[in-house]
């Protein structure tokens, strides 16, 4: 039996109740303790994904041989307690602890920890070990995300230590083209040369819904190319990939500020899965060591979360409430009021929604009608003349009269970001902050809805349904649901996008379709003494403080037509890059003071960047360069900020500056 190996092997001399003590040498103690593309219906629910068999080795294949003392691990038995298991949160560049207790369901070998998605689990007890390292540990992740982390660990992860990020991720990413697992990246922020190498398999295998082993050899005797980084070997399942791993050494150095986190990290949507058997080795694993590991656990245990309670949180701000809380509503049963939306207008609708879970359809629904209606009435019997032009659901199915998305999908044109419909269903649709915007455009209707979940995961959904009615005749909004609880809070008018002619050059599309890193502006020259004044006109969705432009500093000038890193400019390298947000990186010498006028409203200055006008005065002197930022948004409303970026940049070298951007659409009207 597989389970059995392990513990023939490991410790003979361990006793049951010495087993959290096993390997933990030099006083450390140890403890015991997205989304996948699917091709289904907004009806239907995913199957679970078999488990992949890797590929046959090309060589013997490794026997199963004694492991060495671990210097840490962690079983995660409930029976051998949770000690230095931190449920733990991201909060605003912080991890912070949340106020739950380790859950364990069944796992590989005995029980696992489980997390529903709305926290990770930090290992408190974990300290680096130093370049020479094996990791190993099995998960299990109901949903991905692009960077969503299984494990992320480093010295230093956040960077408030020693002013520049140095960490090891193993994650989602589709670097490939395709959302892949496992990916690794390993980032040193002060680091010279290429900072941060980046690995992804060739298998395309997403590995979700299954039990899966990994395994990270590190010897730091096998250097890459750059004297700074490593070629270690990633496992699958007992069998080693053979394109080697790249990372930046120093990821497992000893540190007081030591981060070790499993399903959350600072920045990206936490995990929805379980983790087992976790083990932390000062030396280099052999072939056959990995084989054991592997051995120990048994893949084909069933995963079986614990049902999750959904606490509903009434906002007595709120303008209408419909359902109930107890999540039972029928549908068909409650309304919001009627709002007009004229034609040629945006109208944007803030809501709170709370769902059972339990289907798709158990969330919010808009109606759109020719008639306005009251609240908490049946809009059918508002009078004899009343006629509904469509019915837009949440999780993208809609009708209009006879007409449904799934006989004539042509007719609503339905889009969606999320692909696994039962995590959506059951974990980020159960407490969700929505944004609708509407736009009506004749007898067109363009919807956009940001459902952002509980861990800040944006699941979006787009539609463009060609209705019945004509550019003369009106059209109403409200909103109905059915087993679900749901707060309208706002309803405003929207940012109506234009493109200006005049504009000089432009980043994206009015739908705020621009990828990250993927255009640019040409590059500007930036010479010793000079300021700059550069306008621009920023428009986002306002999700996130990212999704706005960014402004990179340079020792080459770069051109619109190519991407800029040194593959298409010979030695370029970046100074700095700053983003709108008041946030940046750089290169060795990078540091960096920032100055705003909003202090900690973020939503106010996110809501701002939906339309601003935007003034920089750009000035360099020396190795200091100076962003001044005035934003004037579309109420006219003036805010202010101010960076002050060092780096390797001396008098005599060149510089320049472009401009990029996420999720935007930015028009650049001059540089003088």
């Amino acid at each position: 039996m597989k389970k059995k190996i392990l513990a023939l092997l490991l410790c003979t001399a361990m006793t049951a109740t010495a087993l959290t003590a096993c390997g933990n040498n030099d006083g450390d103690s140890g403890s015991s303790g997205t989304d996948q593309t699917l091709e289904s219906s907004p009806e239907s629910t995913p199957e679970a994904t078999p488990e992949t068999t890797p590929e046959p080795s090309k060589e013997e294949p490794a026997q199963a041989e004694e492991l060495p003392a671990p210097k840490y691990y962690y079983s995660f038995d409930k029976a051998d307690g949770t000690a230095g298991i931190t449920p733990a949160k991201k909060g605003d560049g912080t991890i912070d602890p949340v106020e739950k207790e380790v859950v364990f369901i069944p796992g590989v070998k005995g029980e696992a920890a489980y997390i529903d998605g709305t926290y990770g689990l930090k290992l408190s007890e974990v300290n680096g070990v130093g370049d020479t390292y094996s990791l190993s540990y099995w998960m299990y992740a109901n949903r991905n995300a692009n960077y969503m982390p299984t494990t992320q660990y480093g010295p230093d992860v956040h960077g408030d230590a020693t002013g520049g990020q140095h960490y090891l991720n193993i994650t989602w990413a589709d670097w490939s083209g395709t959302s892949e697992f496992p990916c690794v990246w390993s980032y040193d922020q002060n680091a010279e040369g290429s900072p941060w190498p980046n690995w992804y398999p060739e298998s395309g295998d997403t590995h979700l819904n299954q039990w899966i082993n990994i395994t990270l050899v590190v010897d730091p005797s096998q250097k890459a190319e750059d004297g700074n980084q490593i070629n270690a070997t990633i496992y699958v399942n007992g069998e080693a990939v053979e394109k080697p791993v790249n990372i930046i050494g120093g990821t497992m150095a000893p540190s007081d500020n030591f981060d070790f986190l499993l399903g959350v990290n600072y920045w990206d949507a936490m995990l929805k899965g379980a983790f087992d058997e976790l083990y932390i080795f000062d030396t280099v694993l052999t072939p056959g060591q990995v084989k054991t590991l592997y051995e120990a656990g048994d893949p084909s245990v069933k995963f079986d979360p614990p049902e999750r309670e959904v606490e509903v949180t009434v906002d007595e701000n709120a303008l209408e409430a419909i359902g109930n809380t107890d999540l039972n509503a029928g549908f068909w049963t409650d309304w919001t009021s009627a709002y007009e939306i004229p034609n040629g207008v945006t109208r944007v609708f803030k809501l709170n929604n709370f769902s059972s879970g339990l289907e798709t359809w158990h969330n919010y629904v808009m109606v759109f009608a020719n008639e306005a209606s009251e609240a908490h009435k049946d809009p059918n019997t508002a009078s004899d003349a009343h006629r509904e032009w469509a019915a837009i659901r949440a999780d993208a199915y809609g009708w209009m009269g006879e007409v449904n998305s799934n006989d004539q999908a042509d007719k609503f044109g339905f889009t969606w970001t999320w692909g696994n419909w039962d995590s959506w269903k059951t974990v980020s649709m159960v407490d969700a902050d929505v944004t609708v915007e509407v736009k009506r455009e004749d007898n067109i209707l363009n919807i956009t809805a940001h459902n952002v979940d509980y861990n800040g995961l944006d699941n979006m959904m787009i539609a463009k349904v060609e209705t019945d009615m004509t550019a003369d005749d009106p059209c109403y909004m409200f909103f109905t649901c059915e087993n679900s609880y749901v707060e309208l809070l706002s309803v405003e008018d929207g940012v109506d996008v234009k493109a200006d002619p005049a504009a000089k050059e432009t980043l994206g599309t009015t739908t705020f379709g621009l990828g990250w890193w993927q255009e640019f502006t040409n590059g500007y020259e930036l010479k010793e003494g000079e300021s700059k004044t550069v306008k621009l006109k920023n428009y986002s969705s306002g999700a996130e403080n990212y999704h706005n432009y960014v402004v990179a500093f340079t020792n080459t000038q770069t051109t619109s037509d190519k991407a800029p890193s040194a593959d298409n400019y010979e030695g370029y390298a970046e100074y700095a890059v700053v983003r709108a947000d008041i946030y940046g990186w750089g290169d060795a010498s990078y540091a960096a003071a920032f100055e705003n006028s909003w202090g900690d409203d973020w939503n106010a200055w996110k809501d701002a960047m939906r339309d601003v006008d935007v003034t920089m005065v750009i000035t360099r002197n020396g190795s200091e360069i100076v962003i001044d930022t005035t934003f004037v948004d579309r109420k006219g409303n003036e805010m202010t900020s101010k960076a002050t970026v060092t780096s390797t940049l001396t008098a005599d070298a060149p510089c320049y500056f472009f401009l990029t951007g996420e999720q935007a659409y930015i028009e650049l009207m001059s540089v003088e």
